[in-house]
C-alpha cells in the first residue's frame, strides 16, 4: 500500500499494537493465533479493551481507515518476515466486514501482490474450497489466505 501506516509497537510474538488517531485517539492490536493447522495463524483485528482483549465487531468511524489499513499490511509484512512458512487466515466479524476487506484487497492487489500470494475461501456445495483471489471476481470470499512469496 502506498498511504502511510502508523507506528507500530510488537509487544510479543504474536501481538502489536498503534493508536489510530483520526477524530480521537483509539489504541488499536493486530494479534495472530496459531489454528489447528500448524503453519496456520488466525489474523484479529480490532480496538484494544482495557482488559487486553480485541473488540473485533466496533465500528470505531475514526476517519483513518486507509492508515488503519496500511497500518495492518505493515504489521502482516513484519510478522511474516519474522515467520515466513506461515500462512495467515482473516476475515470479517460480520459478513459486511469481510465484504470490506475483498474491496480493500481488490484495489491494492497489484501492489500487495508483489509480496503476497492470496487465496479466498468460497462455499462449493457445502465444502469449504481455497481458490486463488480474482480482483476482478464476483466469488463471494468469506475468508482469505495469504503466505509472504518474497
Amino acid at each position: 500500500m502506498s498511504n502511510p501506516p502508523y507506528e507500530f509497537s510488537r509487544e510479543s510474538l504474536h501481538r502489536y499494537t498503534f493508536t489510530s488517531s483520526g477524530k480521537r485517539a483509539i489504541d488499536k492490536v493486530v494479534e495472530f493465533t496459531p489454528m489447528s493447522k500448524s503453519d496456520v495463524y488466525n489474523l484479529a483485528f480490532g480496538d484494544l479493551l482495557p482488559n487486553g482483549e480485541i473488540d473485533d465487531k466496533v465500528n470505531s468511524n475514526n476517519g483513518d481507515i486507509i492508515k488503519i489499513f496500511a497500518t495492518v499490511v505493515d504489521i502482516l509484512q513484519d510478522f511474516t518476515e519474522q515467520n515466513p512458512a506461515y500462512i495467515i487466515l482473516f476475515s470479517g466479524s460480520t459478513p459486511l466486514r469481510t465484504l470490506l476487506y475483498k474491496r480493500i484487497l481488490k484495489t491494492y492487489y497489484q501492489s500487495f501482490s508483489a509480496k503476497f500470494a492470496v487465496l479466498g475461501l468460497v462455499d462449493k456445495e457445502g465444502e469449504s474450497v481455497q481458490i486463488p483471489f480474482d480482483a476482478e471476481s464476483t466469488d463471494n470470499y468469506y475468508a482469505f489466505l495469504v503466505k509472504r512469496i518474497n
